[in-house]
């Protein structure tokens, strides 16, 4: 490679894949990069951050010579298909205020073998010296950049039509929090965020912050969430997408001083040109009250202190009500940029007369980039949670000045437990206890900031219902499993290639249908024992605290009730949908070749990931793992042939799902029409299609109503996961075994075990959903449950 790369400062060194993708995209440019001299990058909140390269080409007539660009380091995940079309679109479109604030022209992606990718553009300013907006440490220069940016944007770039007013659209306010959050690219990722703060039960309407009753703002994007069917008016136009003060450029002089006359933005890969006007404005207030809330951490890894409390309520205070008089306890700096965005968007917002609708839509963009920032990888945990208060309070003032019929529940009123099941209830099987919303009851859901959630009593499977990966005596403690099936699907007995696994079942209880061991009415009121098998066939009674349980110890008993209240659970959460082209699944897979005999090799196992679209088309990766090494992954394409075994996506209709079961399962042989076979069946679902949560409460239903389950008990799978297991006995005493999670009824792991306890084949389910890429690379690891709460 060119001498420049050759002599790269130690900070990029480190990074050998972005090294090696500059390398690559020079290459491809036919010149030489050389990396300018910059003691750091520079970094923003996300783990992105920019350099200048000098690209070197041959000189002389016609040829290019040296060009100086601008580098931006992209995460993993950021964006799944760079647009630098977009950018030119935005330079097209944006006439006199293009050519004065923005760099000329974008010189495409790169990706890095990590999946992060690199874009080029051209610097701005000549190459004369610029700083970022975030590097500004001077209040006065910072306020002055603040407001050049925030007027220029709506009367520059959206200067008002001939009549005077802008442009408006209306859509729904569920539609417009979900379109906001989607552009943040933090739509998925924000319940999990928002599970490490600890509020408790995230999927209720309402929570408990700091001893007040506050709308849950989780819930806007969600289909039944309590103000989501608002219908608004909102105005737009051109919009940057991702205007955060790393992505504002601002002249400088020769010793760095920056001069706020001007400014240049870069990085315009989420340009829209008819857009929500209060996108850009609100990301960037956010950008700039992190720098006092929640200051990047720095060298060391540590976070500097931000604001104390005593400042930063009344800054919450403020940004909830702008109109209000500033504080004053805040820096007047911080002051001064609250004020004078919400400011200069009313007074755009006056042409046309759409004051009031400006502010619900900033307040409501506002509330998307605060849960936003609880994503970003350098905020403070301190931080994190304030941003999560900043949201519900301002959809409080939201439910305020559109809702006020809504009221919240009383302060004090803990999380309603799924109610005790009701064997009267007249034609429910579809009735989930604590289930179903109900407009005149806004706390029927409810989570106090810090306590834990509601959790199933744990149950003690007993000396029989030991986990299936545990019952042989040498078993390690830590295996973890997983599973796949189909036409292409699970792994031979030993040579590698790929079988459908048929397990010959013969139990004289059940007939050639499932219908008939379906109960179609009414909750299940079996109670809970341990499974049966030889070694605990005694006459010693169950010592259960169910008094109501019914049968003998020699009958196989079923899970039903704890099933019912699994799902139950399940039914009170709200997950946003999972969006793309691609249905995708990754698995760890054990077969009887990674194993040695009377023993398990948890260091040793596949790891397969599929994607596939509706149309029968896809991808499978197959990756050997042994002790922690990989092995070169092998990647082959899936047609329609492949695929031919794939069920129907389940219903969540109870009776249409009963239907659809028992014709599934009588295209099957004799010996998989049982509950083994149900079980085989739901594995199968959950390994097809991404599940939503209507779904996997009619399975659960299902499950609770069929007859020749066995309840296997609580306890950690082989990532350490908990989860709540069933299992079901073929007539050869094999047994197939299901574990689901007890919070999302998703299904964690499906093992078979022989009549000998040796593991026939065993699948741990890492993740599945829906997506619009297929990247290569390792399943993450799963995360054990913490048992500290």
């Amino acid at each position: 490679m060119d001498e420049g790369l050759d002599a790269t400062p130690p900070w990029l060194r480190q990074d050998a894949p972005v090294l090696a993708a500059l390398r690559e995209w020079a290459a491809s440019k036919g010149g030489t990069a050389e990396v300018l001299p910059q003691e750091e990058p520079r970094r923003g909140y996300t783990a992105a951050y920019l350099f200048a390269i000098s690209l070197g080409g041959p000189t002389g007539p016609g040829l290019t010579g040296d060009r100086k660009k601008l580098v931006k380091v992209h995460p993993a995940g950021e964006s799944e298909s760079p647009e630098s079309g977009r950018h030119n679109r935005a330079k097209a479109e944006g006439g006199g205020f293009a050519k004065r604030h923005m760099v000329k022209d974008h010189h495409g992606w790169q990706r890095t073998s990590d999946d992060r990718h690199l874009s080029f553009q051209d610097v701005a300013n000549g190459g004369d010296p610029v700083v970022a907006m975030d590097e500004i440490e001077d209040d006065d220069l910072l306020v002055a950049a603040c407001r050049k940016v925030v007027t220029a944007l709506p009367t520059d770039w959206n200067r008002p039509t001939k009549d005077g007013g802008p442009s408006t659209t209306s859509t729904t306010v569920r539609e417009y929090v979900e379109r906001e959050l989607t552009v943040t690219k933090s739509l998925e990722a924000i319940r999990s965020a928002a599970d490490r703060l600890r509020l408790g039960d995230l999927d209720g309407d309402w929570l408990d912050i700091d001893g007040r009753m506050l709308p849950n703002p989780l819930r806007l994007a969600e289909p039944d969430g309590l103000f989501g069917d608002l219908r608004i008016r909102y105005l737009v136009g051109r919009t940057h997408g991702d205007l955060h003060g790393g992505n504002l450029l601002i002249p400088a002089t020769v010793d760095g001083t920056p001069q706020p006359s001007t400014f240049f933005m870069i990085d315009l890969e989420s340009y829209e040109s008819r857009a929500s006007l209060s996108r850009d404005p609100a990301a960037l207030l956010m950008s700039m009250v992190l720098r006092w809330v929640a200051p990047r951490p720095g060298p060391d890894g540590a976070w500097p202190p931000g604001l104390p409390p005593r400042q930063t309520e009344p800054l919450l205070r403020y940004l909830v009500r702008p109109d209000q008089p500033a504080p004053s306890q805040l820096p007047r700096a911080l002051a001064d940029i609250v004020r004078l965005t919400h400011e200069a968007g009313l007074a755009y917002a006056d042409n046309g007369n759409w004051r009031p609708e400006w502010r619900t839509q900033f307040r409501l963009s506002l509330i998307v980039h605060a849960l936003a920032t609880t994503t970003y990888d350098n905020v403070s945990p301190d931080g994190v949670r304030w941003c999560f208060r900043l949201a519900a309070y301002l959809l409080e003032a939201h439910r305020e000045e559109h809702h006020r019929k809504v009221t919240p529940p009383a302060s004090g009123i803990g999380v309603p437990s799924p109610r005790p099941l009701d064997t009267a209830r007249p034609s429910g099987w579809y009735q989930l206890p604590g289930g179903g919303h109900d407009p005149g009851t806004p706390g029927r859901h409810r989570a106090t900031l810090a306590q834990p959630r509601n959790a199933a009593p744990a149950l003690d499977p007993g000396p029989a219902g030991r986990p299936p990966h545990q019952r042989n005596r040498n078993a390690a403690a830590d295996r973890v499993g997983g599973m796949w099936r189909s036409r292409v699907g699970r792994p031979s007995a030993g040579n590698g290639t790929r079988r459908r696994i048929m397990v010959p079942v013969t139990l004289a209880v059940f007939g050639t249908s499932l219908l008939p061991l379906m109960a179609a009415e009414g909750p299940s009121d079996r109670g809970i024992r341990p499974p049966v098998t030889p070694s605990n066939r005694t006459e010693t009674p169950p010592t259960s605290r169910d008094d109501d349980r019914a049968g003998t110890p020699f009958e196989p008993v079923g899970p039903g009730v704890q099933l019912d209240r699994i799902a139950a659970r399940v039914a009170q959460r709200s997950e946003p949908p999972s969006r793309g082209r691609y249905a995708h699944i990754c698995l760890r897979v054990w077969s009887p070749n990674d194993l040695e005999p009377h023993s398990d090799r948890p260091d040793r196992f596949r790891e397969e990931r599929f994607w596939w679209t509706r149309e029968g088309t896809g991808r499978r990766t197959v990756q050997a793992v042994e002790h922690g090494r990989r092995s070169r992954a092998k990647v082959s394409p899936l047609g329609p042939s492949d695929l031919t075994d794939v069920p129907p996506s389940p219903s969540e209709d109870p009776a249409e799902l009963r239907a659809q079961v028992a014709s599934l399962l009588d295209a099957r042989p004799p010996e998989l029409r049982n509950a083994a076979g149900l079980l085989e069946l739901v594995a199968e679902f959950h390994q097809f299609w991404p599940l939503s949560v209507p779904q996997r409460v009619t399975l659960l239903r299902l499950l609770a109503r069929t007859e020749g389950t066995i309840d296997s008990g609580s306890y950690p799978d082989r990532a350490g996961r908990d989860g709540y297991a069933i299992s079901a006995d073929n007539g050869e005493g094999q047994r197939e075994t299901l574990q689901f999670d007890e919070k999302t009824g998703r299904l964690l792991s499906h093992e078979k075990i022989g009549a000998g306890n040796e593991t026939l084949a065993s699948y741990l389910f890492l993740d599945s959903g829906r997506t619009s890429t297929i990247v290569d690379r390792p399943c993450a690891d799963p995360k054990p449950t913490n048992k500290g709460g």
